[in-house]
């Protein structure tokens, strides 16, 4: 692949993991694209990163670049937890809650993420596909379905907790199209409406996570 298309842009954020291959560095990279900003994650020094197949590249989407970079970096934390990578140390989780203040998240943060199969039903006006949560925080989700909402869609969702049910909106942030192997097909939501209720019930069920990342 060629160098320069792995070098697109302004660079951001980047975050040093622990893999079961050792230490890895993941850099956020941005561009413009009118009307909004696209951003790419590179392994350094020149991995870029690819949908399943690895025959096209993997983009996120925002309306400015702190959007598209603070999606970026919840796609990092996601893939994170899904596969046991883990912050190399303490204060490289800043650069998640960084990217979030940047996009304007009030809490400044997309994680910490947690494990947690919840069943929902969402959809662009109303709440009608049936789906799980693979992962939710305080600022977004990753809900399993066989048929992942578009990026960059609006997306209304019925969140059902064991004693309650809540109503929430969000916006499509990455999608999982294509099968691959330990990955569920799927798609990633930034929360626009988080009732102080959702806010309540994420916060409780994380005081009693055994592993909050």
């Amino acid at each position: 692949m060629d160098k320069a298309f792995l070098r697109p842009g302004t660079p951001g954020r980047s975050v040093t993991v622990f893999t079961r291959w050792g230490r890895e560095t993941y850099q956020v990279w941005l561009d413009e694209k009118p009307p909004g900003w696209m951003a790419r994650i590179v392994t350094l020094p020149d991995r870029i990163w690819a949908l399943p197949g690895g025959r096209e590249v993997l983009k996120l989407y925002g309306s400015t670049s702190e959007e598209a970079e603070a999606a970026a970096m919840h796609f990092i934390e996601a893939e994170c937890l899904q596969t046991g990578r883990r912050i190399a140390s303490p204060w490289q989780s800043e650069a998640f809650r960084d990217a979030g203040k940047r996009a304007g998240m009030q809490d400044g943060s997309p994680a910490p993420r947690m494990a947690r199969r919840l069943l929902v039903r969402f959809g662009s006006e109303q709440p009608e596909r049936p789906g799980v949560t693979a992962n939710l925080s305080e600022t977004g989700m990753f809900i399993v379905t066989d048929r992942p909402a578009p990026v960059g869609a609006p997306v209304r969702i019925d969140l059902r907790f064991p004693e309650c049910q809540l109503a929430l909106d969000g916006l499509v942030v990455w999608a999982r199209e294509k099968r691959d192997e330990g990955r569920s097909l799927g798609f990633g939501v930034r929360l626009t409406n988080r009732p102080p209720e959702y806010l309540h019930r994420v916060r409780s069920l994380r005081e009693v996570s055994p592993d909050n990342h």
